[in-house]
């Protein structure tokens, strides 16, 4: 069980070079990957490869997932599903290009209006609490839907 009361977490990995404008992240017990400029800005590179940008979007939509999952079970928030769609938006800075801001809209799929109620609450505090988005430079909006599911009826 995780003790939350540390002083300190650390997350240690190694990259290598592979070849122009690719590298490797290499962490301990979990497969390593190949990170490659984005085509954006090296047409040539290679396809299916991701990218530090697409990581640094994707890492704010996965600690808002596993943040929303975490805080509906403490707000006894029941969903059947959620799907979160992101869109990071680079602009020119001071000293180059720079995320502007990243928005994420999660579409949360729960069985009544009680659990609405208490999702709209728990999406709330999964963006207050999300560990990534708190860390920041640029801003992370959230604009989250929250459906009822429709009951199916019998034939």
């Amino acid at each position: 069980m995780p003790n939350d009361d540390q002083e300190e977490h650390r997350y240690d990995m190694t990259s290598h070079w592979v070849r122009e404008k690719i590298v490797t992240i290499e962490i301990d017990g979990k497969p390593d990957f190949e990170v490659a400029s984005p085509l954006d800005f090296w047409p040539d590179g290679p396809k299916g490869t991701l990218s530090p940008e697409d990581l640094f979007v994707a890492s704010t939509v996965a600690c808002y997932g596993v943040s929303l999952s975490g805080v509906a079970k403490r707000f006894h928030a029941e969903f059947t599903s959620f799907k979160i769609r992101a869109t990071g938006t680079l602009q020119k800075g001071e000293f180059g290009w720079e995320f502007e801001q990243i928005t994420i809209r999660p579409t949360i799929i729960v069985p009544t209006n009680k659990d609405k109620k208490r999702m709209t609450k728990a999406a709330e505090r999964a963006h207050r609490y999300c560990v990534i988005s708190n860390s920041m430079k640029c801003p992370v909006h959230v604009n989250f839907e929250i459906l009822v599911e429709q009951p199916t009826t019998p034939e």
